[in-house]
């Protein structure tokens, strides 16, 4: 089924209030929420917990979610909203920093080491998040811009520019770690 007619059918669920909107909106959602999150928060742990949160959000906003314009926006902005209250929250006890787990999972055809996949986690920890959501997304989530570009409320040139800078910091960072 492609997007639209996905969103077309979720959406026609809210509508009704059918219980299986919430397995429809999972179903389409769930992966890319919790690679988005995973960016957002550097952790695979932490984003697990927030999309907990987040699907509760949406669950309760079902009515004003049935008529968004754009769907996949709303629920980005649902979960973009939520992890920086949970990064707000966590600041107070704790700086951002990368979890002891991998939360970057490369393509199982990837062919890098342990210690290659942890120094780009690293790196990746110490870009700013607004580029290393897009940089994960594009890179590791195979989103194009413009499907980044609404999934943020963003725009196609805003999105390309953010990943051009986050991959210049990418490659700075990675050569010199210490930087």
């Amino acid at each position: 089924m492609d997007r639209r007619a996905a969103e077309e059918l979720i959406r026609a669920a809210l509508q009704r209030d059918d219980p299986a909107a919430c397995e429809l909106l999972w179903d389409r959602y769930g992966a890319d929420l919790l690679a988005f999150l995973q960016a957002a928060l550097c952790s695979r742990h932490d984003a697990e917990d927030v999309l907990q949160t987040v699907f509760l959000r949406i669950v309760r906003k079902r009515r004003h979610l049935a008529a968004a314009r754009y769907l996949d926006a709303y629920v980005h902005q649902i979960a973009r909203n939520e992890a920086t209250s949970f990064l707000r929250r966590r600041r107070r006890k704790r700086p951002l920093e990368s979890d002891s787990q991998p939360w970057l999972v490369p393509a199982e055809a990837a062919d890098t080491s342990r210690e290659e996949s942890e120094a780009l986690q690293a790196a990746l920890t110490r870009l700013p998040a607004v580029q290393r959501e897009i940089v994960v997304l594009k890179t590791y989530k195979d989103k194009t811009f413009r499907e980044i570009a609404a999934m943020l409320d963003l725009s196609l040139s805003t999105v390309a520019s953010r990943y051009r800078y986050g991959l210049e910091k990418l490659r700075a960072l990675l050569k010199d770690p210490e930087s």
